[in-house]
């Protein structure tokens, strides 16, 4: 039980696991992941070429799209001291709420919270395992089923590769006792990719939601402010004031951890946008295209969720904070209070005025309009380069 109290204590077991949180010590456990994503997947795709042209371009697509996942978490990691900062005041935010000295309607709520987080996670966690399973298993299903059925030697059997490159000297696009190698290698290093993109996807949604319950309990906090007597409305004011400060902290601080991998998210989501538009012009609509399609409608994806839950927590705080605390604020009969009371109620309506949300290297919102804008980009980058090739 004890557990579901924790604030997002899914998301930090395996964080932890990875070395993203916790004890310092232990962040080197990324920098490995690092370094062997580098040494299985970037340096054979950069160094050691493809056969033509249709494999150079969904390996490239390839490419991007594992790039995102884990180039994102590295740039995540550069800020974990400011993520650090910001769990902790969730953990002072939620033990505050789980006391005795607020209404248990806002432990009540914070419990929603807390129980959603944990459904969406541990759902999320199955479907990528399985999907990683079935990532690895068929293409050797597909590769061994053919030498067993095939009755001419003579005739070369097509290996389905797990990911398109060449790994090093082996020959696993012709030899099956290099492919075979191939596989196991494949085994760990698609199930440390699939990790990391559902680790991604988990630290944003999260966290982003979790700030949005932190804005929502301020508000409900001076909604309950009423059912008070009066030589006690002061004291709670103050603390709602601190509530209030140290909420829009945790907005703060995830607008800091989070910029620069919605920077890098924008710019690859655009890249493989158009690599699959030029890739379809040049070769037409195949099976060959599919794989490249596949990765589009992943990042695609991806990409909508960070936007939806950008514009969530905008939401929250300009609708929230602008008009719902604004109106619980009005609603808790001010004109009754003493004139110091009304200062401090004056504090939080000012402070509440601030924009705040989640920006991409500090040169827009993140948001789905701001999808929106990306696709137009996407296609005026497309005609570009259709100009040239």
């Amino acid at each position: 039980m004890q557990d579901r109290l924790t604030v997002i204590w899914v998301l930090l077991r395996l964080q932890r696991f990875v070395g993203l949180w916790g004890d310092r010590q232990y962040r080197y456990k990324f920098r490995l992941a690092f370094a062997s994503f580098c040494i299985l997947v970037v340096i054979p795709k950069l160094a050691f070429g493809y056969p033509d042209l249709d494999t150079t371009i969904r390996g490239t697509a390839e490419l991007i799209f594992e790039w995102n996942v884990l180039f994102g978490m590295l740039l995540f990691s550069f800020e974990l001291d400011v993520y650090d900062e910001m769990v902790n005041l969730f953990t002072e935010l939620a033990k505050l709420v789980f006391s005795d000295q607020v209404r248990p309607e806002l432990g009540n709520y914070l419990m929603y919270i807390n129980r959603r987080i944990d459904k969406f996670s541990k759902i999320y966690c199955c479907s990528h395992f399985c999907l990683a399973t079935f990532y690895w298993v068929a293409p050797l299903s597909s590769t061994y089923s053919a030498y067993l059925s095939a009755h001419n030697e003579s005739i070369p059997v097509e290996h389905v590769l797990h990911l398109e490159e060449e790994l090093y000297w082996l020959k696993n696009r012709v030899s099956l006792t290099d492919y075979s190698i191939f596989t196991v290698i494949m085994l760990p290093t698609i199930f440390m990719l699939a990790f990391f993109g559902g680790l991604k996807l988990l630290t944003i949604f999260s966290n982003v939601k979790y700030c949005s319950a932190m804005l929502r309990l301020v508000a409900m906090r001076i909604q309950l402010m009423d059912q008070l007597e009066e030589n006690r409305v002061e004291r709670e004011l103050l603390e709602i004031i601190t509530m209030h400060q140290k909420a829009l902290r945790c907005v703060e601080l995830l607008e800091v951890s989070f910029r620069w991998v919605f920077l890098g998210q924008f710019i690859q989501c655009v890249m493989i946008w158009c690599s699959l538009v030029l890739y379809i012009t040049a070769t037409g609509i195949s099976t060959k295209a599919a794989n490249v399609g596949i990765l589009f409608i992943l990042l695609t994806v991806e990409t909508y969720g960070f936007c939806y839950f950008g514009t969530d927590l905008t939401s929250e705080v300009r609708v929230l904070l602008s008009l719902s605390v604004a109106r619980a604020v009005t609603d808790s009969l001010w004109y009754r209070r003493s004139v110091s009371v009304q200062r401090k109620l004056r504090m939080v309506l000012q402070r509440a005025q601030k924009p705040l949300g989640i920006s991409a290297g500090k040169f827009c919102f993140v948001d789905v309009e701001q999808f929106g804008n990306m696709a137009k980009m996407s296609y005026s980058f497309y005609i570009v380069l259709k100009d040239q090739f």
